[in-house]
């Protein structure tokens, strides 16, 4: 908007001066007409008086132009000027920290809320040094920055129309995010007792039957062959209740620090490899797609194990279904922007019924006779703490679960070193 005026106002100013110039050579020739006039006024033909008449008319033309470009300009310069107060204006009242930074790195400009969030002094100072002086980055920040008062910040940057410099935003999520955590630790006290109770009953069953193999272990008779396989349903059994206890501790705490940055690849290898004994073990066949580059900042054992549990919601949706097991698993970028990562499981399953669509997504609901119901719950609150979102829906050919994961990339976090030193040279 800036340029665009400015270009109309030189267009302007040039054509002032064109009008300007032009008014002078009539002005000359007029005078010079004048001075023959009242010397040999009765000398002048009466071409030379119609020629004469001709440039005093044009003098008055060019007059008016001139007269009413200088308006029109003067009516520009006004609202520009009016223009460039509201936006001062608004940029002291904005809620939000912005600030200007130069080619070099520099602050040139900003409003008194960003003052508020990094104190003084600004104008002038180096980007990079106002992140050594602010900014305390913590391991579980996430998506956002912390400051050395404790605060939170969420920051974004624009590279300047012109290319010469940058434009950064902060806003405050402090408050915004206690909000949040208030909620999120109210909703998980209120199915507290739901959870006790539920705990209570699916430690019992496995608890009770690893202590019965356990007992067949301590008899001094017992063949090798039968040693060997009560230590195998043991370790089934206890590996079984460390699965429920850590699902539940899961939607219990309902915060998972993302200290990892991880590649899709080394994410999908992870994965994978996780995946293999129980797909070996119930005998499925899969096919696995990978052809995201990218990177996300994680929990990767978190969301490895969300992603184990969609796996075995798939083979157990195929114990009363005699089709063949087949489960198709892809990672891949999710649209043509690059923003998310996109964990997608197909099998071939039933699909979801419609009489339990909208209840498969509220905690300890369950089909199954032996189940918490927090499978769906855990996946949904680890792929809320990953700032993602989670979806499942049934297909044609069964059940279709999509994680999508925001990508990271390191070039785009202002308080990165390497990007804050490039923007200072």
């Amino acid at each position: 908007m800036g340029q665009s005026y400015s270009k109309t106002q030189e267009r302007q100013t040039e054509d002032q001066k064109q009008i300007a110039a032009q008014l002078a050579a009539v002005e000359r020739v007029r005078s010079e007409l004048k001075q023959k006039k009242s010397a040999k006024l009765v000398n002048l033909s009466s071409s030379q008086l119609l020629q004469y008449r001709e440039l005093e008319q044009r003098v008055v033309a060019l007059k008016s132009e001139l007269s009413e470009a200088e308006s029109h300009t003067a009516q520009q310069e006004k609202e520009k000027q009016a223009l460039e107060h509201r936006h001062s204006a608004l940029l002291k009242v904005l809620p939000a920290g912005v600030v200007v930074l130069d080619g070099k790195g520099i602050i040139r400009e900003y409003n008194p809320a960003a003052v508020e969030l990094l104190g003084e002094p600004l104008e002038g100072e180096r980007w990079f040094d106002v992140i050594k002086r602010c900014f305390a980055p913590k391991h579980d920040d996430g998506h956002e920055v912390s400051l050395k008062d404790g605060r939170k910040l969420g920051i974004q940057t624009r590279s300047l129309k012109s290319g010469d410099g940058q434009l950064i935003l902060l806003n405050d999520l402090t408050e915004t995010r206690a909000l949040q955590a208030q909620v999120s630790r109210t909703e998980r006290l209120s199915s507290l007792g739901r959870m006790v109770a539920s705990l209570a009953h699916q430690i019992r069953t496995p608890l009770s039957t690893a202590m019965l193999y356990a007992g067949h272990l301590r008899r001094p008779k017992m063949n090798e062959e039968m040693r060997i396989e009560c230590a195998e349903k043991l370790l089934s059994r206890l590996t079984h209740l460390e699965h429920q206890i850590r699902d539940m501790l899961v939607f219990a705490k309902g915060e998972t620090r993302l200290a990892e940055q991880v590649s899709m690849q080394a994410f999908f290898e992870s994965l994978q490899t996780a995946a293999k004994p129980l797909l070996d073990k119930h005998m499925v066949s899969s096919t696995w797609s990978n052809a995201s580059q990218g990177q996300i900042l994680c929990n990767q054992e978190t969301l490895v194990g969300a992603c184990i549990n969609l796996i075995n919601n798939s083979i157990e949706a195929h114990e009363s279904s005699d089709a063949r097991r087949q489960l198709e698993i892809n990672i891949d970028s999710f649209d043509a922007d690059g923003r998310f990562a996109c964990i997608q499981i197909n099998d071939n399953g039933p699909g979801i019924p419609n009489t339990i669509a909208r209840q498969i997504h509220e905690p300890f609901f369950t089909t199954k006779s032996q189940g918490t119901g927090l499978g769906l719950a855990v996946v949904e609150a680890v792929v809320k703490a990953h700032k993602g979102k989670f979806s499942l829906r049934s297909t044609d050919s069964g059940a279709q679960a999509t994680i999508l994961i925001p990508l990271f990339k390191p070039e785009q976090n202002i308080l990165n070193p390497a990007m804050a030193r490039e923007v200072t040279k």
